[in-house]
Parts: C-alpha cells; structure tokens; sequence
C-alpha cells in the first residue's frame, strides 16, 4: 500500500483532532491571545496543563455550544425515558398490564 500526499494528509488531520492538544501554563501566558485565536479559530479544544498535570480545557465557542446542545439533548432524552418509565408504573398500579399471551397476535 502507497501513501499519497492527500491520504497522508487525512490521516494525520484525524489523529490532531483525536489527541488533544497541551498546552503549558507557561505557553499560555506568553501567547494568550494567538493560542485563544488558534483555539477559536480552529472549532477544536486544547488542554491547558501544569507541571504535566491537565488542570483547565480551553473550548472555542463553538465548540462549547455543540457539547452544550448534545447536554441538553441527553437530559431531555432521559427526562422522556422518566416520564414513559413513571407512566408504565401508574398504569401498572392501576393493573393496566397485558399478558405475554396477549401479545402474540401483535406479532
């Protein structure tokens, strides 16, 4: 198997994206403004570390606002799970419940 430019390329674009980058607190004082540029710029997140020790993540905005949008998505998902569980508990109570029997014609 050959590697082209262009599948080289791809590969390595997807492994940067797949490992965060870091950076240090020292870096980060000294090139605040072109790292937050880069990070924005970029739609991506980077590690800001300590002594080699992750301490913060810096998200562009964008970023922040799709992880954000999945949250909510997740938490309206498992509010509706709640509410179908806690109605099949209220009918169950109420001995609303069928027979496995009386489902087959179903299938």
């Amino acid at each position: 198997m050959y590697l082209t430019y262009n599948l080289l390329f791809d590969m390595l674009h997807h492994m940067k994206r797949a490992i965060p980058e870091l950076i240090g607190m020292g870096q980060l004082q000294r090139e605040a403004t072109r790292t937050i540029r880069r990070i924005a710029h970029e739609g991506q997140e980077a590690f800001i570390v300590s002594h080699n020790k992750p301490q913060a993540v810096l998200l562009s905005l964008r970023r922040y606002q799709e992880l954000r949008a999945l949250e909510e998505a997740k938490q309206k998902e498992e509010g509706e799970v709640l509410a179908i569980i806690a109605r099949g508990d209220e009918e169950f109570a109420l001995g609303k419940t069928v027979t496995k029997k009386s489902l087959r014609h179903l299938l």
